[in-house]
């Protein structure tokens, strides 16, 4: 990631409330996908009870291949883990996401909007590509890349302006694993949640 935006900043740009222009719309659309993601930011950045927060994070994480994604980041060793330690890394992963990078997203795209370039699909993949336009960081190109899971499209990764989330995500935790260990990883993560 590059030192203008930071990896928290590029978590943050996993979402916005605002959308301008027209997606299309229907079931098995990757657009709807995203649609849902920043319908449930907005719902998040104007929570002000507990319940609507809780329920606003958790569509946030249906709109993500959170297996994938942690999958990703731990390459060889997942497939060293059992069946059980991979779960709990996923639930451990999933855990950071929503306390930690969906509230600082709803904060920080509060005053924001997005303007919808296009939609590609082929093979089961799709991007969703749009702008975004920051009040102090300007325009921002963010590309949110899909794939279809049982017939459901969910992000794999997202792209800003360029920078790949996924590769930056795997490289600090790959980073981590090799001059570390895995058990170091996870220490990371849960001292992050004890931060709060």
């Amino acid at each position: 990631m590059g030192k203008k935006y930071g990896p928290v900043l590029c978590l943050c740009l996993i979402a916005s409330w605002t959308l301008c222009g027209a997606l299309e719309k229907g079931p098995g659309d990757p657009a709807t996908t995203v649609q849902s993601l920043l319908d449930a930011v907005k719902v998040l950045s104007e929570a002000e009870e507990a319940e609507s927060e809780a329920e606003a994070i958790q569509k946030i994480s249906r709109t993500f291949d959170i297996v994938g994604l942690s999958r990703d980041c731990l390459r060889r060793t997942w497939e060293d883990l059992s069946a059980e330690e991979q779960k709990n890394f996923v639930s451990l992963f999933q855990e950071v996401l929503e306390k930690v990078a969906y509230p600082n997203s709803a904060k920080f795209f509060k005053d924001t909007r997005i303007e919808v370039e296009h939609v590609t699909r082929e093979d089961g993949k799709a991007q969703v590509s749009t702008l975004v336009v920051h009040p102090k960081e300007g325009e921002v190109e963010v590309e949110y890349c899909l794939g279809l899971s049982d017939g459901t499209w969910l992000i794999e990764d997202i792209l800003l302006e360029g920078v790949s989330l996924r590769v930056d995500l795997r490289s600090q935790a790959q980073r981590i694993i090799r001059e570390e260990s895995y058990e170091e990883l996870k220490r990371r993560l849960r001292d992050r949640l004890d931060e709060l």
